[in-house]
């Protein structure tokens, strides 16, 4: 059997399911074949265990289905094998009724599922393959959003696959070859500093001095002071010598002004002089010096609102406004979400000295769902939260802020609907993720009904050791320990 090229290691979400079929019965790989016939499936059929590892080696693989029993290397010694080079391709294993332990034993090996022999249910096993494929592709998502991420830590924040920052983003690129004055608005927390920083990053100033001066914090009584200095002993308290402002410190490259509602009137006056003639005057001095400064602003007040109260001037409003740049809300920008967490987690693991790598599937599905009505500076709270009291090797939904995750840890109603749907999905990974939804809801909803595995497993009729690692892969935590209603203990027997 002639081996394909190799393929991208992160595939298109419209690419075919790239499925491997081991068995020595050539009946089995015949209705393989026919089961996945349709342009979901890419099949590739072969007969053992050592050609089967030679296509692993040779082409980008999904999903493996192998049987157990094979001569050479049989279904669980590749099956291991595929676990120490190839962690993250899912295996399902074939398996006949009376070998039922194997199947078991090859579950606490790392397979994703098993099929008893004959197939009865057809559906059933082309549902265990997409859902396979499915936390292979999560899989590849998150190691495709942690190499981006490490590639380019800044950037994270601004790089944008929603059509709404794309536009900001198109802006961006264009203002900063340019000199004008820009004016950033927005909610709190959508990124207004990233985008200032990103403009003087990419404009000819980038060399030059960045300056961020946040309005807000600058008290009156030493704001024109702070920004254009002082000459010596200009007010009680001053120094005995001349101070250089903030204005003066960024010549040659930008200043960002932010919260720049909060300016006090004088230094509107002196700001405005300077976007004008292009010279500052230090308090208490008789001489003017001159600045090259690039001056962005940002704010989210009403300015206009502001000019009605008298509180701010209309004219510098408009010498600010020359390019106003609107940031959109983040759950406007939802398809970033994933790749924004990425970045605070691992911001936040290189602090506390974590090693989570991973954030689950129903965590993430959290994080698509939630409000942020805080934006981007919420989700980078929520994310450091998580990362402190997680104690797992991946986040998972228990470990969100209670606002955030509180009722999907408590085993209550989940629902991944409750956001905008994520159009980038074809529907038939919407349904899926729905599935897995379905799944979550009805896990944790047996658990806290239950309190108790074996109960729980009962009532689910899945057998134990299944049922717990169903509860594993959804990132569904439980107390051992517990005594079944019939007695039985339900510590871990595996």
């Amino acid at each position: 059997m002639s081996a394909q090229a190799p393929l991208s290691k992160t595939p298109p979400q419209t690419a075919a399911i790239k499925v491997l079929v081991v068995d020595d019965d050539q009946l089995i790989l015949r209705v393989w074949r026919v089961i996945l016939r349709s342009d979901e499936f890419e099949v590739t059929l072969c007969s053992n265990g050592q050609e089967a590892i030679q296509i692993l080696n040779a082409q980008r693989v999904d999903v493996v289905v192998t049987d157990v029993m094979m001569p050479g290397i049989d279904g669980m010694e590749l099956l291991k094998r595929i676990k120490q080079s190839k962690p993250e391709i899912e295996v399902i294993v074939m398996t006949a009724k009376a070998s039922i332990q194997d199947a078991v034993k090859a579950m606490r090996e790392g397979a994703f599922d098993y099929l008893t022999k004959p197939f009865v249910e057809i559906e059933e096993c082309v549902n265990r393959v997409r859902q396979a494929a499915r936390l292979k592709r999560l899989h590849d998502e998150n190691q495709a959003l942690r190499d981006q991420v490490d590639a380019s830590p800044s950037g994270a924040l601004v790089d944008s696959v929603a059509p709404a920052m794309k536009q900001v983003m198109s802006l961006v690129n264009q203002v900063a070859k340019v000199n004008s004055n820009v004016l950033i608005t927005g909610p709190t927390g959508t990124g207004k500093s990233a985008i200032a920083r990103s403009i003087h990053d990419r404009s000819p100033r980038k060399d030059g001095p960045f300056i961020h001066v946040d309005c807000g914090v600058l008290t009156k009584e030493f704001m024109v002071s702070e920004l254009f200095g002082h000459a010596p002993g200009a007010f009680t308290g001053a120094r005995a010598g001349a101070k250089e402002g903030l204005f003066q410190a960024a010549n040659g490259g930008t200043i960002f002004l932010d919260e720049i509602g909060n300016l006090e009137v004088e230094a509107q006056t002196r700001l405005l002089r300077v976007l004008q003639d292009g010279v500052i005057r230090p308090l208490q001095d008789t001489k003017d010096i001159k600045v090259n400064v690039r001056v962005l602003a940002a704010t989210n007040a009403d300015l206009q609102q502001a000019i009605a109260g008298g509180l701010f001037r209309e004219d510098l409003y408009f010498r600010l406004k020359v390019i106003e740049i609107k940031l959109p809300s983040l759950n406007e920008r939802r398809e970033d979400i994933p790749r924004l967490a990425y970045h605070f987690l691992r911001r936040h693991t290189a602090r506390n000295g974590k090693t989570i790598r991973n954030i689950s599937a129903p965590c993430m599905d959290v994080l698509r769902a939630h409000d942020w009505k805080g934006n981007i500076r919420e989700l980078d709270n929520a994310i450091e939260r998580a990362v402190i009291v997680e104690s797992a090797d991946e986040l998972g939904p228990k470990s969100l802020p209670p606002d955030i995750g509180a009722k999907e840890a408590a085993g209550l109603s989940y629902d991944p609907m409750l956001g905008q749907v994520d159009l980038e999905l074809t529907m038939r990974e919407a349904m899926e993720r729905a599935e897995t939804a379905f799944r979550v809801v009805y896990l944790r909803g047996l658990m806290n009904r239950y309190k108790n595995v074996a109960a729980a497993a009962r009532h689910a009729d899945v057998e134990r050791s299944n049922f717990r690692r169903l509860l594993k892969r959804y990132s569904i935590e439980y107390e051992k320990g517990h005594v079944a209603a019939r007695g039985e203990d339900d510590d871990d027997d595996e």
